[in-house]
């Protein structure tokens, strides 16, 4: 991780059901074509619970409820160090209505090839 670049809090929403967790595909960089759970830049003065309600209404039409935290990772991109904290999401309501950040979305029972990160690590923790 580099110590030279600017760092910022971001949040993501990990929802699964039953043994399948719901990612989206990105349409724009970073990770243009990639798989990703729902997420996005903690404001000043935002609770984590908060960023995360926001974006996934932002980007998906749906309101959700947020769990606990279940991991922390950081990201390199070219401008930024970005701190990613993973929340559960715990029940979404409403129907699904993708933003232009997504072109898709999809229930994957493991993390398919081309994803952000390793997101079936969070499968194993679901109940």
């Amino acid at each position: 991780m580099s110590v030279a670049k600017p760092f910022f809090v971001y949040v993501e929403g990990i929802y699964v059901k039953g043994e399948k967790i719901l990612l989206f595909k990105r349409s724009l960089e970073p990770f243009n074509g990639f798989w990703h759970a729902v997420g996005g830049q903690v404001e000043e003065n935002e609770s984590l619970s908060s960023a995360l309600k926001r974006e996934y209404k932002e980007e998906t039409s749906l309101d959700i409820q947020v769990g606990e935290v279940l991991g922390v990772r950081s990201e390199e991109t070219s401008d930024r160090t970005k701190i990613i904290i993973a929340l559960k999401v715990s029940a979404a309501s409403g129907k699904i209505k993708l933003n232009e950040e997504n072109s898709e979305s999809r229930w994957f029972s493991q993390s398919p090839q081309k994803s952000v990160c390793d997101y079936s690590k969070f499968l194993k923790h679901a109940v």
